[in-house]
């Protein structure tokens, strides 16, 4: 089975819903006011590497934006490290992945918490038409 990219955001968003059941998880632009707190979670530049063969790898490199009832400096470094706990395996189609590159920074008293996740995949097999009969002729001189 392929895993695509919905499948790494979705199984994103489930890892936070599970780890924090009362904050409200969001993958869509933020038009209106919300109340606080509440994650956002936005894929930055995802990246499709070839390798060997019919090997390639893809990367989904995250974005996660906390913003707390409290916009204290201790409750963002406090969130930021149970991000880090809650994001370290991501489960997408009974695997599990990686979290890879995590870091965060607060900017404009708001939790900016980066995730990377790398997975490998495989290019179909080509359908080459195969040959569907011969004929071989035998003759004794």
């Amino acid at each position: 089975m392929q895993v695509t990219i919905n499948d790494v955001r979705y199984a994103a968003n489930d890892a936070l819903e599970l780890a924090f059941p009362d904050i409200p998880v969001t993958s869509e632009e933020i038009r209106e006011v919300i109340d606080s707190p509440y994650f956002y979670v936005r894929l930055l530049e995802p990246t499709l590497t070839q390798e060997l063969g019919r090997r390639y790898r893809r990367i989904l490199p995250f974005v996660i934006r906390y913003a707390g009832s409290d916009p204290s400096s201790d409750e963002l470094y406090e969130m930021g490290e149970k991000l880090t706990t809650a994001l370290k395996w991501i489960k997408v189609a009974e695997a599990q992945y990686l979290g890879q590159g995590m870091s965060f920074q607060i900017v404009d008293e708001v939790l900016h918490f980066f995730v990377t996740f790398s997975m490998l995949g495989y290019d179909q097999q080509p359908h080459d038409t195969k040959m569907q009969r011969l004929e071989q002729e035998e003759y004794v001189l």
